[in-house]
This record gives structure tokens, sequence and C-alpha cells, in this order.
């Protein structure tokens, strides 16, 4: 039940287009016909399509690839993931005032 796997976004990051299920945080790191394509859990039909269909598009693989590489790179930085948690607390913190104060 990982959120969003490394090992996807390893792929990504090195140019690989995610072919992958809508499961936990996938969706979060591949944005559909983007940087890779999607499917329902246990779809081997429609996740078969998709490689056939990306695998007979050099072109779509090359935009995907680029895409992919792209995407992680600017969603899933240091920098950026950092920005989101100090947002996430900062969240918590205003939350945690408003209930604590009568």
């Amino acid at each position: 039940q990982e959120g969003v796997p490394n090992s996807l976004l390893e792929a990504m990051a090195s140019g690989m287009p995610a072919l992958a299920t809508r499961h936990g945080g996938i969706p979060e790191a591949v944005e559909e016909g983007v940087g890779g394509h999607l499917v329902a859990e246990g779809d081997h039909l429609a996740l078969g399509q998709a490689m056939l269909g990306l695998a007979g598009d050099p072109a779509r693989y090359e935009a995907m690839s680029a895409a992919a590489s792209a995407g992680v790179r600017a969603r899933f930085n240091l920098d950026e993931q950092a920005r989101v948690l100090g947002a996430i607390y900062e969240e918590a913190i205003a939350t945690r005032a408003k209930i604590a104060t009568p």
C-alpha cells in the first residue's frame, strides 16, 4: 500500500513513460495521457492495450518520456516536497490554534 512508489518515480525520472494502475498515490505522479497511462486495478487488457499503443507510436513514446521526466523533476524534487510538507505543518498548527482558542 505504498503511497507513490519510488521505483515508479525513478523510472519516470530516467525517461520511462509510466504504465500503471490508479492505485494509492500513483495518480499523483502520473498525469494520464501526458507522462503515461493509468488503468483500473486488475484490468490487464487495458494495461496491455496501453503498452501496445505506446510501443506502436514512437513519437508519443518520446513525448511521454520527456513529460514523465519533467513532471517528476517539477513535483518531486526536494525543494517542492519541503514546501508541501511545510504547508501541511502550517495548516495543522493553524487548526490546532483555532481549536485551543476559547
